[in-house]
Formats: structure tokens, C-alpha cells, sequence
């Protein structure tokens, strides 16, 4: 039977093989094997072939990680290679609290997993304090600026330690957010019994076997199981002991951006005003750092290379696979030595980091990113976490299509045109170390729709400026590709025929609305105002341009005023394809999309 193949999955073609080995039988020469009883035999023999080799094949695939597509089987070689999956996490922000204090109480706390509420969208979420806080008052105003609160619920469970090795400590709930897990071990179920906090440990280095410490392992169906030292590398809880689980459940990245915070109760018998705390350009801020649990893919990914690094930060990989793995908000992470800064910062490794629905990363989680890695670096490297620069893109688009091929409206196809953009920055940017690719962004456009002819498309590096109006700018501006060079103006009469490689969006300038920037071709940075096509100049240098390296010098410019939140410096690349250096995170805006459609009859 050797012309059978045995370890094949498809039922049809085990019966053909099958039937094949038959008809190849003296015994069976001119036997009808399709209209006879020894076809239902053939489907039974086919079935239990295709059903061995089906489970042979998946039960082999389970044993390998690399192979697993069940979560349970991917979860459990992870658990050998002592990696732990990330759980859900909070989202999380910081809120200023005024007290009404009307009585004479030198001091009011708020206790812990006080509840607020907030709107994200159409839904509501809870938010709660994870720590009990003390207010005092200032000049007679009691508020606490900055207090942390964490999207969820708040939950507790409780287990009694008995003689029954089977009892296991699992938290039942999968939207744990394991960064909030607490484990109490009280000495008996007397409410009144002494209690002991135990710490979360990630490995056993430096674990005596007193110590009151506990482990986390995952647990089939999303869940974690709570583990302890076995007297070994940790004090295991006797019989009779309760153990007690208190956690937050939390709906993970659906309540990132989240705002107008309110109370739903008094705290401590006192009403309260609450709202976020405000960034440096002083607008309110909004809830961020949630995230989902941790996929399949990143498991076998990330298990494997966490066993290489043995929780320690050396090589570059390495301070990004342990930040991804402990805090999964984290979006991109490039990482880069102190040398390469300018100017340098030797015995520094700096960290630039993006989490997720939000531009970089907030102070507060700079602090605990680094706390985090000082404890992983080698003696006499400090890291520093440091929010991402921004290169965006402008994106202006000409589009055409035929109008005989489709019923689509001009509106239909120019939203199908910004979805098609909007899609490719996000699948295809927005992360540190990627390049712009011209063709594969224009043919991303034309395929945005069957009846697209073709696209003529711009486009142009933004570097946002957001300089203290009445305050003079002195700043380098890096683009860091090389820029177009026109050739230089040599009257002011040619001007409006001349293509910049720098220009800028509108600002008031000395009074004058309606300026911008411009460079001249000669590698000189200019300050002009177009009125009908007559260009004045009021500042024929405030900077320079280096067009091979594509920074931009600005010096000695005083602004009035500009609209919205940033004045755009726009960069004509020389060539189409835009690179970002490491620091550097490639995205294109909505605001910043432009598309012009036109329909044309073939």
C-alpha cells in the first residue's frame, strides 16, 4: 500500500487512494466500487484514516510552540519557558480633587478604590484610586493635585488553605489587571486575625524562604493562578490560613481618552469638583495606558526571546522585549545609546517610547518605565525614557476615475481615498524605524477603488513648531532626509515661480498677520508675506537650511500669534521615499489630508 498517503487531511483523496488500491487487486478486476456496498466501506475506512491523521496531526502541532494554535497549549509552553502573559490593564489618570470642607478636620483622606465616573464616547466608565491619600489644606483650599485613578471595578476573593493539594488559587476573573493584584494571607477566617501582605515577585534571585512573597502563573481560559514558595524560595501559607485575592477588573484599552471626571458619592462625607490635570500646553488631559491581554501571536513570539534575556537589559532587543512584556500599553519602543545624542550623553541608554492612543508617553509613566529598567541595567547606565518625535506627512492627492466603471459619487470615492490612506499609515507607519514608500503608498490609493485611473499625490514632511508667543526662538530642527534644492533665487521677481524646500503655515509676525518661513535656495531661512502676489519680506534671515542633512536652523524669531496648536514646518523631501531616524515615529494626520477628485469618462 505504498501508493497511499497516510498522513493526508483530505477525506476525499484517502477514499480515491484508497479505492485506487483495490481496483489494483486481481481479486477485485471489473468491480463496480462506486455503485456497491464496498463504497460505504470505503467512506468508513476513508473516515477513520482522515480522523487519526487529523488528531495525530494537531496533537504533534499542540506539543510545539512554534506549532500551537490552541491558547491553552500556547499558554502552557510559555509557563515552562517562565514567561507570563500580559493581563488587561487599566487605563489610567490623574485628576485634581477639591474637597469642600466646610467643618474644622486638619485632614481628610480619600481611601482607597474611591470611585469616580467618566465619560469616554457614549460610555460611562468607573474609574478607582488604588492607594489611600491624605488631603491638607492650602490657604484655606483643600485639594490634591495629580491623584491617580484606575478604569475598573475593584473585586476580592478569598481562599482557605487546607490539607487538599487540589485547591487552587485561581483568580476567576480574565479582566484582571495583575498590576493591581494585592495577596493578603490572614492567620485564621477571624475577621480580626493578624494578616500579612504578601510582595509580587517575577523571579526567585534574592528569595529566602521566609520571605512573604508570591508568584503568578498562567491558568487555562485567560485566567492566573497565584502560587507560592514552597518554604523554598518563598513562606508558603499553612493550613487553616485564608488567602485573599483583591484586584481590579477592567474593560482594558476601551476606556483610553476618557474625561470629564465626576464623583459618584461623597468622599469622606464631602462633595468634590474634579477634572483631569493639564498637559504643558495647559489642556486637559485624558485617561490612556489601557490594553488588551496579550495576543497569541505576541505569546510565541515574545515567550522565547524573554528565557534569552533572563530579565535583564543589555542589548537593545533587550530593554524592548522586557518593557513590551511588563507593560503592555507600550505601542513601539526604540532604544539607542547616550553616544548618539547631540550632543552626547555617555553611560545613558535612551528609551523613546509610544503607547498606545496617545502621542509618546506621559510623565508619570516615564518614571515608572525607568524605575522599572534600573533595577534590569548594568551598574553605571542609567536609562532615560523619552516621548517620541513626531514626523508627520502631508498628503495632498489628485485623483481621477472613471465614472463609467462605478455608481460611486465624486464624495464616495474621495472618502474611500482618505479611509485607503488613513489604513496604510496605520499598517504601514507609526512605528520607530520604518521608511516611506512612495509607490506602495500611491498604489495603495489606486487601489482604494476599482474605477480609480491613476493619482498624482505630494508629499511633504511636517515637523510641528509650538513656540511661547512673544518669545524669541532659537531651536534646531532635524529632518534628517535630504531636502529639494530649486535653484536659487536670484530676484525677487521669480519668487513665485520658486519651489521651497522649507516654508511654513501662517503666524503673525511683528504685527504683520499672514506670514510664514521659506528658505531661498541659498540655504537661507526668510520671514515673507504674500498679499495678492506681491511677496514682502520682513526678515530676510532668521535661520539656515543644510539641504544634504535637512536640518533647519531657526534663530532670532519672534512670533505674535498663530492659529490652533502649532505652526506646520513643511519639508519637501528630494526624494519620495521619507526615512525616520531612531527617535522618530512617520504618521499622517486626518487634518492633513487633502484629496481632489475628478471624474472622467473611457
Amino acid at each position: 500500500m505504498s501508493n497511499i498517503q497516510f498522513t493526508d487531511l483530505d477525506f476525499d483523496r484517502i477514499k480515491i487512494a484508497l479505492r485506487r488500491y483495490l481496483e489494483g487487486q486481481s481479486k477485485f478486476k471489473d468491480y463496480d466500487f462506486e455503485g456497491s456496498n464496498m463504497s460505504v466501506l470505503l467512506d468508513v475506512l476513508a473516515y477513520n484514516t482522515f480522523q487519526n491523521n487529523f488528531y495525530t496531526n494537531m496533537a504533534i502541532s499542540e506539543m510545539f510552540l512554534d506549532s500551537a494554535q490552541l491558547k491553552d497549549s500556547v499558554i502552557s509552553h510559555a509557563k515552562e519557558l517562565n514567561y507570563l502573559p500580559s493581563s488587561r490593564k487599566s487605563s489610567q489618570a490623574y485628576l485634581d480633587v477639591t474637597l469642600n470642607v466646610t467643618d474644622e478636620a486638619p485632614v481628610v483622606t480619600i481611601p482607597r478604590n474611591t470611585r469616580f465616573l467618566a465619560q469616554c464616547g457614549t460610555t460611562t466608565y468607573n474609574f478607582i484610586t488604588d492607594e489611600a491619600v491624605d488631603v491638607f489644606p492650602a490657604e484655606g483650599i483643600w485639594k490634591y493635585t495629580g491623584l491617580p485613578v484606575f478604569e475598573g471595578t475593584a473585586k476580592t476573593e478569598v481562599y482557605r488553605v487546607t490539607n487538599d493539594t487540589s485547591i487552587r488559587f485561581v483568580i476567576n476573573d480574565p479582566n484582571v489587571d495583575l498590576n493591581s493584584l494585592r495577596v493578603t494571607v490572614r492567620t485564621n477566617a477571624n475577621a480580626d486575625s493578624a494578616a500579612t501582605e504578601y510582595l509580587f515577585k517575577q523571579n526567585l534571585f534574592g528569595v529566602s524562604a521566609n520571605d512573604p512573597v508570591f508568584y503568578v502563573q498562567p491558568y487555562p481560559g485567560d485566567r492566573y493562578e497565584v502560587v507560592f514558595g514552597q518554604n523554598a524560595f518563598g513562606n508558603q501559607p499553612i493550613n487553616g490560613n485564608v488567602i485573599v485575592l483583591e484586584y481590579r477588573s477592567t474593560s482594558g484599552e476601551e476606556a483610553n481618552g476618557a474625561n470629564l471626571f465626576t464623583t459618584s458619592s461623597l468622599i469622606s462625607g464631602y462633595s468634590a469638583i474634579v477634572q483631569t490635570t493639564r498637559d504643558s500646553s495647559g489642556a486637559l488631559t485624558r485617561s490612556e495606558g489601557g490594553a488588551e491581554r496579550e495576543t497569541l501571536e505576541s505569546i510565541k513570539y515574545f515567550a522565547p526571546k524573554s528565557i534569552q534575556i533572563q530579565d535583564r537589559a543589555v542589548t537593545e532587543n533587550d530593554y524592548e522585549i522586557i518593557l513590551r512584556n511588563r507593560f503592555p500599553e507600550i505601542q513601539a519602543v526604540s532604544v539607542y545609546g547616550g553616544e548618539e545624542l547631540d550632543p552626547p550623553r555617555y553611560g545613558r541608554v535612551v528609551i523613546a517610547v509610544d503607547v498606545n492612543n496617545a502621542d509618546g508617553v506621559s510623565d508619570s509613566n516615564k518614571v515608572k518605565y525607568e524605575n522599572y529598567l534600573r533595577e534590569r541595567c548594568p551598574i553605571g547606565i542609567e536609562p532615560i525614557v523619552v516621548s517620541p518625535n513626531f514626523l508627520f506627512l502631508s498628503v495632498s492627492s489628485k485623483v481621477n476615475y472613471n465614472v463609467n466603471q462605478t455608481n460611486k459619487t465624486t464624495s464616495d470615492i474621495r472618502t474611500a481615498v482618505r479611509s485607503a490612506i488613513s489604513n496604510y499609515s496605520v499598517e504601514n507607519l507609526s512605528d520607530f524605524k520604518v521608511t516611506f514608500r512612495y509607490s506602495k503608498f500611491s498604489t495603495a490609493i489606486d487601489n482604494a477603488d476599482a474605477s480609480i485611473l491613476s493619482n498624482l499625490t505630494e508629499v511633504l514632511g511636517i515637523i510641528p513648531l509650538s513656540p511661547l508667543v512673544g518669545e524669541t526662538i532659537n531651536t534646531v530642527i532635524n529632518f534628517r532626509n535630504e531636502l529639494y534644492l530649486d535653484p536659487p533665487l536670484t530676484t525677487d521677481e521669480v519668487i513665485a515661480t520658486h519651489q521651497p524646500a522649507v516654508r511654513s503655515s501662517v503666524f503673525t509676525y511683528n504685527g504683520t498677520p499672514n506670514c510664514y518661513l521659506r528658505d531661498d535656495g541659498n540655504g537661507v531661512l526668510q520671514v515673507i508675506r504674500n498679499n495678492n502676489d506681491t511677496f514682502i519680506y520682513l526678515n530676510r534671515n532668521v535661520g539656515t537650511v543644510d539641504y544634504t542633512t535637512g536640518r533647519i536652523v531657526i534663530r532670532n524669531l519672534k512670533v505674535d500669534s498663530y492659529t490652533g496648536s502649532e505652526i506646520k514646518l513643511f519639508c519637501k523631501p528630494k526624494n519620495r521615499d521619507i526615512s525616520a531616524p531612531k527617535d522618530r515615529i512617520i504618521t499622517i494626520r486626518e487634518e492633513d489630508i487633502s484629496v481632489e477628485v475628478t471624474g472622467v469618462r473611457q
